[in-house]
């Protein structure tokens, strides 16, 4: 690090996307998959300082530079450590943006700062976008497995982590279709009622959804809502609702508190973005059983609201049983472009 600087995160150059706990300003602590922050800069080199909080042995960290993306290795440390991300880069400007690759159940990090040539500098992007978009969703809205390309519709290779990027997901790279802002608040394994799904404690999306902080390991803290405001809402969610009995939703009386729990939540997000949002239910090309599929219909018609609308995909719940890779999320991504530029002509 011989003539080199580091910029602190509460540079104003640094532009930040996600739910990302900024209570302590200059080390903001990453949370939910696809949060990132991104910066111009001069000079040679890059590097950042992370102080990691592992919850698997083994994760990862994404970067881009210059459009090219990179991954490093996560290892635990009780201090911030220095990552070099690239030497030798041509005199001029460049950009970076750092990225969360994975899910909450992974692994937290905090930014503490870019590292760059001592006489550099960073500068803001500047990006104008045209819109704000969030999702709530689980594994598949996260990007989890998307790089086992060679496994598009199989089920899933043995897997850690190392398959897993965000930046791939059906939901960033609609954003980057659209041109959109996004908070991707989603978790791999995630129902949406409480006692059900694969994720830690059977923590639902009807308590996240609220969240800043949601992994058992660290505190349950409160997001502030007033912080964005979407102009979608896209709620993935019911696939993980199956486990660990699959036959409930056929019941009359669990089927209707399911659909309540979910009902709640639309006209809970509903009122704190003003009537503001639309909304778009949907599952996903992940395989399962149509009777979730069905109750999404029954929520949308019993909510009979003009800004919440029913989608599916061309190939809904049977494209793959295992994770959708990059091909098929990215067929996801499309569909769901044409849905909303439709809705907004």
């Amino acid at each position: 690090m011989t003539n080199r600087k580091i910029v602190s995160p509460s540079d104003m150059a640094f532009s930040y996307m996600g739910r990302i706990d900024f209570s302590k300003p200059d080390s903001p602590l990453f949370i939910y998959a696809g949060s990132m922050v991104s910066t111009k800069f001069t000079g040679t080199s890059v590097g950042m300082m992370i102080f990691p909080h592992l919850i698997y042995k083994v994760t990862w960290i994404g970067v881009i530079v210059d459009g090219i993306q990179y991954k490093f290795d996560l290892n635990h440390s009780d201090t911030p450590v220095y990552i070099p991300i690239i030497d030798g880069l041509d005199e001029g400007e460049h950009t970076v943006t750092i990225y969360k690759r994975t899910a909450g159940s992974h692994h937290y990090f905090n930014f503490c700062g870019l590292m760059i040539d001592e006489n550099a500098e960073v500068r803001p992007e500047n990006h104008e976008y045209d819109m704000n978009i969030e999702v709530y969703g689980d594994s598949v809205s996260s990007g989890e497995v998307v790089e086992a390309v060679n496994y598009c519709e199989h089920t899933d290779p043995a897997h850690i982590s190392q398959f897993d990027n965000s930046w791939f997901a059906y939901s960033l790279q609609l954003a980057r279709k659209l041109n959109a802002r996004i908070n991707c608040n989603a978790q791999g394994g995630i129902s949406l009622i409480n006692g059900a799904g694969y994720f830690d404690n059977y923590i639902g999306m009807e308590t996240v959804y609220k969240q800043m902080g949601y992994e058992p390991h660290f505190e349950l803290t409160e997001w502030d809502f007033s912080r964005y405001t979407p102009d979608y809402v896209i709620i993935a969610l019911g696939q993980n609702d199956a486990n660990p009995d699959p036959k409930r939703i056929y019941e009359k009386e669990y089927r209707e508190k399911w659909k309540s729990v979910y009902k709640n939540m639309v006209l809970d997000l509903n009122e704190k973005y003003g009537g503001k949002a639309r909304f778009i239910v949907i599952t996903t090309v992940l395989m399962h059983e149509p009777t979730w599929d069905d109750a999404l219909d029954e929520i949308v018609n019993e909510l009979a609201m003009d800004n919440v609308k029913r989608f599916k995909f061309r190939r809904n719940g049977a494209a793959t049983p295992g994770h959708p890779r990059i091909p098929e999320q990215t067929e996801m991504a499309d569909e769901l472009f044409g849905f909303i530029t439709g809705w907004e002509s």
